[in-house]
């Protein structure tokens, strides 16, 4: 019993974390410019054709 606790616990705990780390990360990353979101954009295609 105490391991299926543990486990599960441990499971939501860790979804919980990822999911706060997540947004706060966003935050900066969202801030509503369409330039920036472009910029984004044409980084990861740039990223693709090196790769």
């Amino acid at each position: 019993m105490e391991v299926d606790f543990c486990v599960v616990d441990c499971a939501v705990n860790l979804t919980s974390f990822f999911t706060i780390v997540n947004g706060e990360g966003l935050k900066y990353v969202e801030n509503g410019r369409a330039q920036f979101y472009g910029l984004i954009v044409f980084g990861a295609v740039l990223g693709l054709v090196i790769v």
